[in-house]
């Protein structure tokens, strides 16, 4: 796999309070703030296999630079969670993948994302692409409905050593209210040719402190 990353109603786990987030967004947007115990269970599926699992992301401390130490559930594994809402592995250096929101977010920004990333087969990565900031819109997911921000990504990815690589896509959708990326959909192909590699993430619940 060389990606990342159901439109349903509220799930069980949404809060009833944000069924339907109503918030409005402005304009250049901030970066949020993490708070120790925020939390956000995903979903993470390919819609071409119809695979999937759900795994959690727990705040567990958080630094003077904004970033924070997440727990990752199940398993106990770490991640970084940048002050940009990126997520990174534990003691990753700043081109890890994971980079696609840069802030503050303003409307038609664009700017590139050059990164490395690793397989699931542990072969390394090299995604290059351009980032745009598109607007705000709503988006639903399993925890519900969201004011979110689209970034759209197209580029190429390749690997460090050897042939191969090809073109993609990805498309990001950011919710203030949540703090986080709510919903990631990603395409890749091998040389442009063949069945794309597919992957899609979802927000399924979450609970997060002002």
């Amino acid at each position: 796999m060389i990606g990342v990353v159901g439109v349903l109603a509220a799930g069980p786990g949404a809060p009833a309070s944000f069924a339907l987030d109503a918030v409005s967004i402005v304009l250049p947007q901030d970066a949020p703030h993490y708070r120790v115990g925020d939390n956000w269970t995903f979903e993470r599926s390919d819609p071409l296999s119809g695979k999937g699992r759900t795994f959690t992301q727990t705040v567990t401390s958080v630094h003077a630079d904004g970033s924070a130490s997440l727990l990752i559930g199940p398993g106990g594994g770490h991640l970084e969670l940048t002050s940009e809402a990126n997520v990174i592995p534990n003691g990753a250096d700043a081109r890890s993948c994971g980079i696609a929101l840069h802030f503050p977010l303003r409307a038609g920004e664009r700017y590139e994302a050059d990164c490395m990333a690793t397989a699931p087969s542990g072969m390394r990565v090299q995604r290059r692409a351009q980032c745009e900031v598109d607007g705000v819109e709503t988006v639903k997911t399993k925890a519900g409905a969201f004011s979110a921000i689209k970034i759209t990504m197209s580029g190429v990815w390749q690997p460090q050593y050897g042939p191969g690589g090809g073109p993609m896509e990805e498309t990001l959708w950011y919710a203030p209210s949540v703090k986080r990326v709510v919903r990631e959909e990603f395409q890749g192909r091998l040389a442009g040719r063949g069945a794309p590699a597919t992957n899609a993430i979802e927000l399924v619940h979450y609970d997060v402190k002002p």
